[in-house]
């Protein structure tokens, strides 16, 4: 099958859970098979059970932590992608002084994502991408020059860029039937190339920040080739 990431050639890893896992040579993102995917509005009911809430004390302390993490950063304006039925780090990011927005497909769809922002985050989301390699630079493209984007999900378990075999086996994180893309450290650098952005902190956990830099410089698309190099190609079949 083709890495939903990067589209290069993913090779057979592993079947658990009723599911197959496939890892992307290139991108080292691991992913399951469209054909295992949870249809949408179980999916929807999946996330309704979650405890999701201002009331969850464990849940906005994790918030906390990595709005803590990005005190660094000058945020003014931020957009939360993906911020669930209750928008809790919206909340907690418009408590700090930061004019946030929430976005999220299934429960808040209706937000236009027309405005760029200093902080685009994404919490406990990207794992649930079903097509990363469109959703991903949409997101991007919402960070304004000089602004960052945020995302959290947790890290397979890898060392020397492979999966750590026993360790993945028992990951609890793959048992959710809604997570159906997994990262590691790699990946991400992959990713900040892929879209032009620096990785700039990684905690080699669950957090990754990738700043956007304030002049345009040449991108790779997903697919691997630059822009330049495209354009190179298209002058060369002209003549």
């Amino acid at each position: 099958m083709k890495c939903p990431l990067c589209s290069f050639s993913a090779r057979y890893l592993t079947a658990a859970e009723g599911r197959e896992y496939w890892l992307c040579p290139r991108c080292r993102a691991i992913s399951v098979p469209a054909k295992f995917h949870v249809p949408r509005d179980e999916e929807v009911k999946r996330y309704l059970q979650h405890e999701n809430n201002l009331e969850n004390e464990g849940y906005v302390k994790m918030f906390q932590e990595k709005i803590s993490a990005l005190q660094t950063y000058e945020i003014k304006s931020a957009l939360d992608y993906g911020c669930g039925y209750e928008p809790v780090l919206k909340t907690l990011l418009e408590r700090q002084g930061i004019k946030t927005d929430g976005y999220d497909p299934n429960f808040f769809p209706d937000i236009h994502l027309d405005k760029r922002y200093d902080l685009v985050i994404s919490t406990e989301t990207f794992e649930h991408f079903r097509t990363p390699a469109q959703e991903i630079p949409r997101i991007a493209d919402r960070v304004a020059a000089g602004g960052i984007l945020a995302i959290m999900t947790r890290f397979y378990p890898a060392a020397n860029k492979r999966p750590v075999a026993d360790e993945f086996a028992n990951w609890f994180y793959k048992r959710d039937p809604t997570h159906i893309i997994f990262y590691c450290t790699a990946t991400f650098r992959w990713l900040a190339g892929s879209i032009g952005f620096e990785l700039v902190f990684n905690n080699e956990y669950d957090f990754v920040v990738l700043r956007k830099p304030r002049a345009p410089q040449l991108q790779k698309n997903f697919g691997g080739d630059s822009t330049a190099k495209k354009k190179i190609a298209a002058a060369n079949t002209k003549n």
